[in-house]
């Protein structure tokens, strides 16, 4: 059996992980019907049809390609209205040399800025053309002659032939790149010469794997490229369809995979090499950090629309496709089901959002107009503020006294309707609280930091009697539970639980307890609290029999324990849901490994 150190070791790991969080708005559409009206007016009551990817100018402007309207739009970030900047709202292929909102677009996949001009690059698909529109509006055909095929190389691009062009971006010095998917290649077009060469792949596909890595680009197999990006560094990504990997072309020629498992069509890149995905079949945003630790941003996993002013992560998006990355570290989604544009902001202000510490199911409150009700928290709940400002520069945690922990920590004191909530950890972004017992039976409470002497406007959020979280092993609130097998060991894909065996959950949210809880106080000796609501839980979809739930003997007041047998209708899997459902609410699903 593992020792109680190290479940409380464990436990601190999937708290003590103070990830950015994000808040959800829509940037264009309505979330309504899908349609091609509003140009003049604000963005939000437009409608859009299909959007699929999305792109940002210097000054934040942002570009939706419309697919199914065969159109660009841009959003005016400063007054929020939206126009159509090319297309004409049909198929076809016309328009060169004139207004781009006249011209014959079919099937856009793409559209690229130049951040210091102001041209667009347009990826024509349909025609097998990429199009130019300048800064004064003036169409023209930058690349492909309208046929589909693979030739051209080292003469005029607008002469040479494409095939399906799905993907374009610039380069430091203006290049053009331009995703060849038909072809399986990556071809660049000159900004001075308009002369096109090939700079990765062969001109066809193989399947299954990445061939070529470590050597010479253009001696690489592509599959299927549909997305494209550069780093500050001028390394050139490609995400590689067929092989589901982005691969990564550097300064040398040189090609290598860069994250493998890559599952969604497309992808954005910011200068230090992180990468943003929107994967359209788990209805999620990610952000994958150079090195490959993924945090999810955006998305319930669970497919409809809804949670605007809400942490991403609770959030619905319906098939996100596109997404892009302003200068300010606003993720924007091309959310296409939906026939909308989302933005993820960081959190960067007072008290951002409140979260449950395990499901990370939270809100916003009122502040700065946005506001969303729907998700509350419980008398000892252990929950996230997050915000800016909010505590010291390094992350501390804390530590218990006597058994309890402290309501000061570096300086910093959270209180709920004026009461001094335990602290777990503190930082300039993120602070870990308990919330006072206190609260049971009120409907709402007055959240206010303090960190050295300055007080944070005041946040009212709502209160229930449960509200229910279980820790998970990466911190996100989804996926594998942090949970223990019967013999003590972590359950995880590779040391699956039994069926029939217990398996231990972490969870909080169990609100009032008998005994009561003690605020801040670690579970030292039985009786150990219990929730007065009823408990239950469901593996796989069916009812669990609950050996124990309680208080966790040696970790604070907030954590509950709950001893489940795993049923013996299941079928074994890697990722078998479990829901816990306390006093009738039910938490976030996650997951556990169960073997015969």
């Amino acid at each position: 059996m593992k020792s109680l150190r190290f479940v409380s070791a464990f436990l601190l790991a999937c708290v003590f992980a103070p990830a950015q969080q994000y808040l959800v708005s829509t940037v264009a559409g309505t979330g309504g019907s899908a349609g091609w009206s509003g140009d003049g007016g604000p963005a939000t009551q437009a409608q859009l049809n299909n959007p699929v990817r999305v792109a940002v100018d210097k000054a934040g402007n942002v570009y939706i390609t419309d697919y199914t309207n065969s159109s660009v739009r841009r959003v005016n970030i400063a007054n929020g209205t939206i126009d159509t900047v090319a297309g004409r709202g049909s198929f076809g292929f016309a328009g060169d040399g004139d207004n781009a909102k006249g011209a014959g677009l079919s099937n856009i996949l793409d559209v690229a800025v130049d951040q210091n001009t102001g041209d667009m690059f347009i990826a024509d698909s349909l025609n097998s053309r990429v199009r130019w529109v300048s800064p004064s509006g003036i169409i023209t055909t930058f690349a492909g002659n309208g046929s589909r095929g693979y030739s051209g190389d080292g003469g005029a691009a607008a002469s040479a032939a494409l095939y399906f062009p799905s993907a374009v971006a610039l380069d430091k010095d203006g290049n053009v790149y331009i995703a060849d998917y038909g072809n399986a290649t990556v071809r660049k077009v000159n900004r001075q010469t308009k002369v096109i060469t090939t700079v990765a792949g062969v001109g066809y596909s193989i399947y299954g794997a990445a061939p070529g890595d470590g050597g010479p680009a253009t001696r690489a197999f592509l599959s299927l490229p549909f997305s494209l990006g550069f780093d500050a560094a001028g390394n050139l990504y490609i995400g590689d369809t067929g092989t589901s990997s982005i691969r990564r072309v550097g300064a040398d020629g040189i090609i290598r995979t860069y994250i493998d498992n890559f599952v969604a069509q497309n992808f954005a890149v910011e200068g230090n090499g992180t990468i943003y995905v929107a994967e359209y079949r788990t209805n999620t945003v990610q952000k994958i950090l150079p090195g490959g630790t993924r945090l999810w941003i955006g998305g319930n996993g669970t497919s409809g629309y809804a949670g605007d002013g809400g942490i991403g992560t609770s959030a619905q998006f319906s098939q996100p496709y596109g997404v892009a990355v302003d200068a300010a570290g606003n993720v924007l989604v091309a959310d296409a089901a939906n026939a909308v544009v989302r933005r993820l902001s960081p959190i960067n202000f007072s008290i951002g959002a409140v979260a449950n510490a395990a499901s990370l199911t939270g809100f916003a409150p009122p502040l700065s107009g946005i506001g969303d009700a729907s998700q509350a928290i419980s008398a000892g709940e252990i929950v996230v503020l997050y915000g800016a400002g909010i505590g010291p520069a390094t992350l501390t945690v804390a530590s218990p006294a006597n058994g309890v922990f402290p309501t000061t920590l570096a300086g910093t004191t959270v209180t709920f309707n004026r009461i001094a909530a335990p602290l777990l950890y503190v930082s300039a972004t993120a602070v870990a609280a308990i919330v006072p017992y206190s609260m049971n039976g009120q409907v709402s409470a007055d959240i206010r930091v303090n960190f050295n002497g300055r007080n944070t406007p005041i946040n009212t959020v709502p209160l229930f009697p449960t509200a229910p979280g279980i820790f998970t092993a990466d911190s996100t609130g989804g996926g594998q539970a942090a949970a223990l097998n019967q013999n003590g060991t972590l359950n995880n894909v590779n040391n699956p639980a039994q069926i029939g065996s217990i398996v231990t959950l972490y969870a909080t949210g169990e609100g009032q307890t008998s005994p009561g809880g003690v605020d801040g106080k670690t579970a030292s000796a039985a009786p150990y609290p219990a929730p007065i609501q009823p408990v239950s839980v469901t593996i796989g979809g069916f009812s669990a029999v609950v050996n124990y739930a309680g208080a966790a003997p040696t970790l604070v007041a907030g954590v509950m324990q709950i001893n489940v047998q795993v049923p013996s209708g299941i079928a074994p899997g890697n990722s078998i849901p479990v829901v816990l459902t306390i006093g009738g609410v039910r938490s976030r699903q996650v997951t556990i490994a169960v073997t015969q």
